[in-house]
């Protein structure tokens, strides 16, 4: 048995301006990309010969370009046309990928693959739950399972999942073809975290459904909300055993979509929501530390681009009143040129911000470059470096300053900065929810509403190419 194996994992933000290019992606090719999936050690275990593709994950950011797409693409195609004898396909892709010129970058690579391979061959494919599924993507699939945490936890068991799934289905020689549908609604991922409701009982509902005869697994999709695209919207998969099971499956899904749809008023925010101004001085009255503050308008885990000084020009304008601050990290890779060149211990005096528009407006920084440091990159392989960073301190107040727009999720991330982060009673990220390490840590989790690329009041975005009615902007 022989099995092609990949990811190509990126999630589009449009509002982000700047176009993802090639380099914003961590690369590995070979055997040391299948050595990052999981699913290779599940298809060796049953003596499957595992033919590596490309590894390949960015943080979400803007509007892929139509060549670095091409690069990929034509990456994966390559490995297909070299091994016509393949008995099936494993991928791990993100869902909500968006091309220049192109739309759903995972649509138009399936149907490529399935140009290069035909229609036979089965194809499983592990999916973000934030992904925005083309309307069209289920015809060129056979097995999908989205992850089942937010935040994520769980993509290697979901990876060692769709491989069990994909063995079982090539030993059975299983036909199976999926039951899609879209919801009428997007939700913000800040809404829909895996510990509160309704999303904790939307997954119990899919464990259920996945316990009945004939039905292989179901997922949930909560949509990518800062992607204006035709196809951001919430949507649910039921992937049935065999052909067999195929009208159990559409009953199921019928089922699955009504259940969550009728719960579409419950997704609220889980940490406390304050506007910019009232988040800091909230953070400063918070007796236990650290407290954390979210940057939720610039968040780069969900592709805005991580230039906003909006934080910045707060924190700089208050008295701190002997707390400790963190601000990591702002993107500004002119600053950090210029910071760059200075020793750590040596006073420095430097504008933070691009200037790229209104929220990136500069601030003067004086004070003392403080260290230098890695800064990691996302997903499976945050111990990869991606960029470097400078960290500035003046005052009470630090600011790390990178060349890259990616976001601190771990300690780790810290830690290979030069930062020691109990220091600090206030540390801001540019995040939304806060990822599963600094959420255990943290004594106050705070929400700031802050203006961006993934501002999170989406009933006023002015979308443009979403599919209409949508709740909540269209109706109750």
């Amino acid at each position: 048995m022989k099995i092609v194996v990949g990811c190509l994992y990126h999630e589009t933000n449009t509002f982000n301006p700047f176009l993802t290019t090639t380099d914003d992606f961590v690369v590995v090719e070979g055997e040391k990309a299948a050595e990052r999936l999981a699913s290779t050690a599940v298809f060796r275990e049953h003596g499957a010969e595992v033919v590596p593709t490309i590894y390949a994950t960015a943080l979400s950011s803007g509007v892929v370009k139509q060549e670095t797409y091409r690069y990929f693409a034509d990456k994966i195609a390559a490995v297909l046309r070299q091994h016509p004898d393949i008995d099936g396909i494993w991928l791990h892709l993100h869902g909500a990928m968006v091309v220049e010129g192109i739309g759903s970058g995972e649509l138009a690579l399936l149907k490529e693959i399935r140009e290069c391979v035909g229609e036979e061959i089965p194809i499983s494919i592990t999916l973000d739950i934030h992904g925005n599924i083309a309307e069209d993507f289920y015809k060129y699939v056979n097995i999908v399972r989205s992850y089942r945490t937010v935040p994520h936890v769980d993509q290697s068991e979901v990876e060692r999942m769709t491989g069990r799934f994909l063995l079982d289905c090539i030993n059975r020689k299983a036909r199976i073809r999926p039951s899609f549908t879209r919801l009428p609604m997007i939700i913000p991922g800040e809404k829909a975290l895996g510990a509160s409701e309704p999303l904790r009982s939307i997954f119990q509902k899919l464990a259920e459904i996945e316990q009945r005869e004939g039905i292989l697994t179901a997922s949930f999709f909560i949509c990518h909300a800062w992607s204006d695209s035709e196809n951001t919207a919430s949507s649910v998969f039921v992937i049935p055993e065999s052909e067999q099971y195929e009208e159990a499956a559409e009953q199921a899904l019928k089922e699955l979509a009504d259940y969550i749809y009728a719960r579409r008023h419950e997704f609220e925010f889980d940490a406390i929501v304050l506007e910019p101004d009232e988040a800091v001085e909230r953070a400063l009255r918070e007796p236990a530390k650290p407290v954390f503050i979210s940057d939720s308008g610039d968040n780069t885990t969900a592709g805005a681009p991580g230039m906003s000084t909006s934080m910045l020009r707060l924190f700089a304008a208050k008295d701190l009143g002997g707390k400790k601050a963190v601000i990591a990290a702002i993107y500004d890779p002119e600053a950090y040129r210029k910071l760059q060149s200075h020793q750590v211990g040596d006073a420095v005096s430097v504008p933070i911000g691009t200037g790229h528009d209104e929220h990136s407006a500069p601030v003067l920084l004086e004070g003392t470059l403080k260290c230098k440091g890695d800064l990691l990159g996302y997903l499976n392989a945050t111990d990869d470096k991606v960029g470097e960073v400078c960290t500035v301190s003046a005052g009470d107040l630090d600011v790390v300053v990178a060349n890259r727009g990616d976001s601190f999720i771990t300690v780790n991330h810290f830690t290979r900065a030069g930062l020691n982060m109990d220091e600090y009673d206030v540390i801001v990220v540019k995040q939304g929810y806060l990822f599963s390490e600094l959420s255990a840590i943290s004594k106050l989790d705070i929400l700031a509403m802050t203006p961006g690329a993934t501002y999170q009041r989406i009933e006023n975005i002015d979308y443009k190419h979403i599919p209409r009615p949508l709740f909540p902007m269209d109706m109750n």
